[in-house]
């Protein structure tokens, strides 16, 4: 089971029916709605065919980018 970002391409508003059958996906757990996005949480293989019924949908799998620690560290002082 993965988490899924699933993205409108198409123009306007993200279609109603389209998102009726995304949140009736099995095994699925719709983790935020908003805008033209949908984050997910789906077997794999789920995904894969859902995406391939709706044409106007990206996917990509979500990803996490590890923040740098914001306190400061001492330098050691340079061999002499």
């Amino acid at each position: 089971m993965g988490r899924f970002i699933l993205r409108f391409n198409g123009v306007g508003e993200k279609p109603a029916e389209d998102v009726q059958r995304i949140r009736l996906l099995p095994n699925a757990t719709i983790l935020d709605d908003s805008g033209r996005m949908i984050l997910i949480e789906a077997p794999d293989a789920a995904i894969t065919e859902l995406v391939k019924l709706l044409p106007q949908w990206g996917v990509s799998q979500e990803s996490f980018v590890p923040l740098p620690d914001p306190r400061p560290k001492l330098r050691k002082p340079a061999p002499h």
